[in-house]
């Protein structure tokens, strides 16, 4: 299965109010050693040709591979315990923000309100964890929101996110 990665989408989590998480109950996390990606261990980028810049993609699979590394996990293609799998989508949006006359430079009183629309960029990251042996997703991170206007593919900001994105990996168990 081929990832539909567009790249920009991986700032949302610096912008997001929430990552959700969930995993699941009774797996024992501190078996995992090591990973790799889902896809025959292979990093695959499809997606808008405008993105489509292997410094950004080596940055992204560095990003992850540090993480894990970070939490005593080691990168393997031979036998890994873990497949790393995400998904990341991009959608245009029209909001319709009203506000009053007194956000205007010379505000008057008035009893109307104005609408304006704003175009935004609205992205989702979602990043797996299957047991390779079992063939069983273990662990899920989601999160969602708002772009801003370009976005800053900066290296900083791409390892924030990423790391934003993978905080709670793994879980911590009573």
């Amino acid at each position: 299965m081929r990832k539909l990665i567009t790249l920009a989408t991986l700032l949302i989590v610096l912008s997001c109010d929430s990552v959700k998480t969930e995993y699941k109950a009774g797996t024992d996390f501190t078996a995992y050693k090591t990973f790799c990606w889902l896809e025959n261990c292979t990093f695959f980028y499809t997606g808008p040709e405008y993105l489509n810049r292997p410094e950004t993609q080596e940055v992204i699979k560095n990003a992850i591979i540090d993480n894990l590394k970070r939490k005593d996990l080691r990168f393997d293609n031979d036998s890994p315990d873990l497949l790393v799998d995400f998904h990341v989508t991009l959608e245009d949006q029209v909001i319709i923000r009203y506000h009053s006359k007194e956000d205007e430079p010379y505000y008057y009183k008035t009893p109307f309100t104005r609408a304006d629309e704003v175009h935004v960029t609205k992205g989702t990251l979602v990043i797996h964890m299957i047991d390779r042996q079992r063939g069983e997703l273990v662990w899920e991170s989601h999160t969602e929101g708002f772009l801003e206007t370009p976005p800053d593919l900066s290296e900083k900001n791409i390892r924030a996110g990423i790391d934003r994105v993978l905080r709670d990996f793994p879980p911590k168990t009573d």
